[in-house]
Formats: structure tokens, sequence, C-alpha cells
């Protein structure tokens, strides 16, 4: 199985969309100076990586731009390995 470069560069676009949202979300919640510096940091650390877990995990359920081979050829493209 192999992955198409428009999946790739979709799946990348889609998840920093939703990491600008994420990040905008949070520097509006917290407004004090020292709770921006430390909270941000720690806040932006955690969700990253649970949001980027879960973007992987949800792409792994979307055959969008997947390739599936059978034997030494793709089906789709009809590239070899």
């Amino acid at each position: 199985m192999h992955e198409t470069k428009s999946r790739s560069v979709f799946k990348a676009v889609s998840f920093r969309v939703i990491e600008v949202a994420v990040t905008t979300i949070g520097l509006v919640i917290l407004q004090n100076p020292v709770e921006i510096a430390f909270g941000f940091a720690l806040m932006a650390e955690g969700l990253c990586l649970a949001l980027t877990y879960l973007a992987e995990r949800i792409w792994n359920r979307i055959n969008y731009g997947r390739h599936v081979y059978r034997g030494k050829k793709c089906e789709q493209c009809k590239k070899r390995l």
C-alpha cells in the first residue's frame, strides 16, 4: 500500500488548519502574560501531541489517495513495487 502525494499534502494542510485553530483558541483563553508563557507551552505541546495521534488514527480510516498493491503491482496506478 502507498499514499499519493496529493493525500500527503491534504493531510498536512488539514492538520495545520486544525493546529492554527487550537493555537488561536488557546491564546484567547489565556490572558495573563505569565500564564501565556508557561500555560501556552504546556497546552500547545499536549494538544498538538493528542491532535497528531487523533489525526493519524482518523486518516488511517480514510482511503483518499491510498493505493493497495496486489502482488507486485498497484491496481489503481499500475506502478510496480
